[in-house]
């Protein structure tokens, strides 16, 4: 109902990009990343609106608004490697932003994706990951990784949530 009641304010006062937010119940964020040789590429999509809430609290910016912050992928970088620990056979490596944008989601808010490149030294053997992105603002939190290791796309999901965000490791020789 109250989806229905903001897709027709939004229809009366100017259409879809009116100023009128799409709220939601759920914060997730869904990864997928690609393991081949030493390079681990991860692409992340998140809410435009929690990642955005989530920015001003890190940053201790109140008015930090993330299409208008020309430092907006230099902050969700820290905030990322502040957040998200990946260390490859025990050594931890730490994020570089490759690639953002935006897309539109079904349900008439915005997503937001990032795509990070972490680099070993080697191919591992052992990959061990923490993922508490937004976390700290969201108790129903959950954030999904989906990786896949080459040769072989051997996949492997990951879930943190529900306040359990210890770190993960995933055997890639299996």
């Amino acid at each position: 109902m109250k989806l229905a009641t903001l897709a027709l304010a939004a229809l009366l006062f100017g259409g879809p990009d009116a100023g009128v937010r799409v709220m939601h119940d759920v914060h997730s964020t869904h990864t997928r990343a690609v393991v081949e040789n030493g390079t681990v590429m991860w692409k992340v999509r998140l809410f435009s609106d929690d990642l955005e809430k989530g920015l001003r609290a890190y940053a201790r910016r109140p008015a930090f608004a993330l299409d208008r912050d020309a430092k907006a992928d230099s902050l969700f970088t820290a905030y990322f490697n502040a957040k998200v620990s990946v260390s490859a056979d025990g050594r931890s490596l730490k994020a570089s932003l490759v690639q953002q944008g935006v897309d539109k989601d079904p349900a008439g808010g915005t997503v937001h994706w990032y795509l990070l490149q972490f680099d070993a030294a080697r191919a591992p053997g052992m990959l061990s990951i923490r993922n508490t992105l937004l976390a700290e603002l969201f108790p129903s939190q959950a954030n999904i990784v989906v990786l896949l290791s080459m040769p072989g796309e051997k996949r492997h999901s990951l879930y943190f949530g529900d306040g359990d965000n210890a770190a993960q490791t995933v055997d890639l020789r299996r």
